[in-house]
């Protein structure tokens, strides 16, 4: 269930075949690039935690294992202590909390070579919060043992470790502080499909793959699937975004901004 193809009837779901499972199976996975080590990995990008020295990277390589995972696993639970670091090399991963209410509140999709548990694994404490995969991830597993011994082997990688908890902590402050100050769930939704495109280009259009359900987009928001689906329709009515086949376009990025804003 996409984030617009629901409008009609929000409950629907996909049927899916053997033939359509294997079709899309091959498809996830050649956009997933599986190398030899970390050294030689085409996924790393200047700025992420896989930016290392060849020699740390080469220790990495020695570590833990390499796992393609399915959709909806979950990697972390609140509340137990992780067996170690999970590496997200690619794909996308929701990281939620339960209310006391009982209810999921999504509150980050980490991805980009983003460290899973690394917090909790420094401090030994337990997860605060489930980490589920949302699509097939490529990830890299080092237990906790073996990463905290590479830590205090090495100065540089504590370092980076020390800026990634550092920037965590910025990005949830920031992500809480724009949820505290919108004044009603209209302007939550607006700056969450902002947020999704922010790192596009300001063209005209701004297209943004996503595959998230209205209950999903509810949990980021703090709202109920009801009042997402009627207003993604009545965003859709108004021209500010549609939905081309899986991905979202938000037509006019400055109507919504003021509504964000």
């Amino acid at each position: 269930m996409d984030l617009l193809g629901t409008f009609s009837n929000p409950q629907k779901s996909m049927v899916s075949s053997p033939d359509w499972a294997s079709k899309n199976l091959m498809r996830a996975l050649r956009r997933y690039m599986f190398s030899d080590g970390c050294v030689g990995c085409s996924l790393r990008r200047e700025g992420d935690f896989c930016d290392l020295s060849h020699p740390l990277l080469t220790e990495l390589h020695g570590m833990g294992h390499l796992t393609l995972y399915p959709p909806d696993a979950v990697l972390m639970t609140e509340g137990q202590t992780p067996r170690g670091v999970y590496i997200i090399c690619s794909g996308r991963v929701k990281l939620s909390v339960e209310a006391k209410d009982g209810k999921t509140v999504i509150l980050k999709v980490a991805g980009d070579r983003q460290v899973l548990g690394l917090s909790a694994v420094v401090s030994d404490q337990p997860s605060p919060i489930e980490a589920t995969t949302i699509e097939t991830c490529q990830i890299k597993f080092v237990d906790r043992e073996s990463f905290l011994h590479l830590l205090n082997q090495n100065s540089d990688i504590a370092l980076t470790c020390a800026r990634l908890v550092s920037q965590e902590i910025g990005a949830t402050f920031s992500d809480v502080h724009d949820l505290l100050l919108a004044r009603s769930s209209t302007e939550k939704l607006a700056r969450l499909l902002l947020s999704w495109a922010a790192k596009q280009p300001h063209n005209l259009e701004i297209r943004v793959a996503t595959n998230f359900t209205h209950e999903e987009i509810a949990q980021m928001i703090g709202s109920s699937r009801e009042t997402v689906t009627r207003l993604l329709s009545d965003l859709k009515r108004r021209e500010l975004i549609r939905l081309e086949g899986s991905t979202l376009v938000i037509s006019n990025r400055i109507a919504l901004q003021a509504i964000a804003s």
